[in-house]
């Protein structure tokens, strides 16, 4: 391709150039030197077709009205959102203020919208379109948006999951200077129990629910940097509810969390309305007593990847449930596994602290075996033996005593080796690769014991969308805005990148699987279930050109392989006409 602007050409006349191609020298008017100009597409036309296919721009704008959805005069709030979901899923981790940059040589005619461009989308009327998503309400805005998507396209089903993780803040947020910085802030940025293992950072946290196989969230809430699962597991729940109410979603939700949702305080209570699953805490004593039985105690049902299950009924709080015993063959072994090397780290620290227990002088018998009895109770898996008293006398002087000299006082000292508890090493044995989940449904028949295994296990999909979004290919991991309600909006972007991530992926999944088509992975295997950040690499190196000749202007999609566009048609139409294939 031939790339020629005013520089690449000499003049000697007015209106005349002279261009050297090939070591030829050729004369052309200047109306007939081509100007050419290329913008990266890339996967970023994968993105914006699920963005416009789920029609996350008309639910925004419906949502806001038209007074509120004018960010400035030149865009939307629709328009400014789906340009941070590009810029988030377009993996550049940059600040608001640099999305312009981002998207300085994107066709953001295809992309979002005609009309729109990179310097429309600065930081100023990113910023702006944070504080209108603050001050609608970020939980409300995002699940105005998702429910009736959600509804419509049928991703909503009956069991949903609640999880929630921490994001680390960067700032000290200890106060604000003028508007917005003055109005009332959302969330608190503070310290809190860090599930980043980072107790130094600040952080704020985001619960989620989401549903069905294709992960997809209905309610993303942005929460205080000190909130407790326990506590806001049950709040969330209770506003899910009544934001189904207001939009006249009148099936209830069948609700799955982890052992935070487990409580005697909020869920072993008789003003619960709704079904539950969640995980038994392992501190419950009556659970600690059942994972401890032995195997044939039990009466297993087989099922599949390894898992076995026994269902008993429980009155745990008063309140009666099914309690399900759950035992993983693949679990056990791993688990088992690290028992292993904790035992052995165990004998060469009880080791140690026997030597040195040989070593230290007592008064009396009394104070040694006190002594004693600390140290070893700290054994889990080891026992003392053949531990024994020794009495030393103590001379006045050092070296071999005299035949006739008398000792100044006696010591007494305590000396014993170490052997394994096998008692305690196979009772602990017997708890591994085993946990109990708990549901207050009692009906076998609306609710099989697989299923509750199946749907707790349905968590993993919350808590690999919560690892995508800390990825640092992703956004971003640490936060850095001018306001927590800013952040607490942001969250609100975050999680609609997630919903178009999981859409795509699945909804690409699904198309392969029903038309019995494969794409190469990796490993150029042919699969039915590529990452789609996968697929997003292997657009890689699609650009667009517009060559203008005089009043001519041509444009093309270069670099549309047969892979590419099989990727590009499963997409579907709107991403048919973003890449210009048919």
């Amino acid at each position: 391709m031939l790339k020629l602007q005013d520089r690449d050409c000499t003049s000697t006349k007015p209106g005349v150039y002279f261009l050297k191609i090939l070591d030829q020298e050729i004369t052309v008017p200047k109306s007939h030197v081509p100007f050419v100009a290329t913008q990266n597409l890339n996967h970023l036309g994968l993105v914006a077709s699920t963005i416009k296919e789920l029609g996350i721009p008309e639910q925004i704008d419906q949502t806001l009205g038209s007074e509120k959805s004018q960010v400035t005069k030149y865009v939307k709030v629709s328009e400014c959102v789906s340009a941070m979901i590009l810029n988030g899923l377009g993996f550049a981790n940059q600040a608001l203020y640099m999305v312009p940059n981002f998207f300085e040589n994107k066709p953001l005619d295809r992309l979002i919208n005609s009309g729109v461009k990179a310097e429309f989308l600065n930081d100023d009327a990113l910023g702006r379109c944070l504080d209108i998503i603050a001050e609608e309400d970020p939980t409300k805005f995002f699940a105005n948006i998702a429910f009736p998507i959600g509804i419509n396209r049928k991703y909503r089903r009956r069991f949903a999951r609640l999880d929630s993780t921490t994001f680390s803040v960067e700032g000290k947020y200890e106060g604000f200077g003028n508007s917005p910085e003055e109005d009332p802030q959302l969330i608190e940025i503070n310290y809190g129990h860090s599930k980043k293992h980072r107790p130094d950072l600040k952080q704020i946290v985001l619960s989620m629910v989401s549903s069905g196989d294709a992960g997809f969230s209905f309610w993303a809430e942005p929460l205080s940097g000190n909130a407790s699962d326990k506590k806001s597991f049950h709040e969330t729940i209770a506003k899910v509810q009544e934001f189904q109410k207001e939009i006249g979603d009148a099936e209830p939700f069948y609700w799955t969390a982890d052992s935070a949702l487990y409580s005697k305080t909020h869920l072993l209570k008789g003003s619960v309305k709704f079904f539950w699953i969640s995980r038994v805490p392992e501190t419950i004593k009556e659970a600690q007593e059942i994972v401890s039985r032995p195997e044939k105690a039990f009466q297993w049902q087989t099922l599949e990847n390894g898992y076995k299950v026994s269902s008993m009924e429980s009155n745990y709080g008063d309140i009666p449930q099914r309690w399900l015993l759950v035992s993983s063959q693949q679990a056990y072994d791993s688990e088992v596994e690290t028992m292993k090397k904790q035992i052995k780290k165990e004998f060469e620290a009880s080791e140690n602290d026997l030597w040195h227990l040989s070593n230290e002088e007592f008064a009396c018998v009394p104070d040694a075996m006190k002594k004693f009895r600390e140290v070893v109770e700290k054994f889990k898996f080891h026992l003392a033996a053949n531990y024994e008293i020794k009495t030393e006398p103590k001379f006045k002087t050092s070296g071999r005593p005299k035949v006739d000299e008398k000792p100044v006082r006696t010591v007494i000292r305590i000396v014993s080796t170490i052997k394994e508890n096998k008692k305690a090493i196979a009772k602990t044995k017997l708890t591994k690769g085993r946990f109990i989940l708990a549901t207050n449904d009692l009906n076998q028949e609306s609710l099989p014991d697989d299923q509750i295994l199946r749907e707790y296990k349905g968590l993993q999909k919350v808590e690999r969308g919560f690892r995508f979004l800390k990825d640092p290919w992703f956004l971003l991991d640490k936060l850095y805005l001018k306001t927590p309600n800013r952040i607490a909006a942001l969250t609100a972007i975050m999680a609609l990148c997630l919903m178009v991530y999981n859409v795509a992926e699945y909804e690409l999944r699904r198309s392969l699987k029903e038309g019995n088509l494969t794409l190469p992975n990796q490993l150029k295997k042919a699969v039915t279930n590529p990452t789609l950040r996968w697929i997003f690499q292997m657009m890689d190196g699609i650009t667009i050109i517009t060559m203008k000749v005089g009043r001519s202007v041509q444009t093309l999609v270069s670099n549309i392989t047969d892979l590419r566009a099989k990727i590009i048609h499963l997409f579907g139409k709107h991403a048919e006409e973003i890449y210009g294939i048919h």
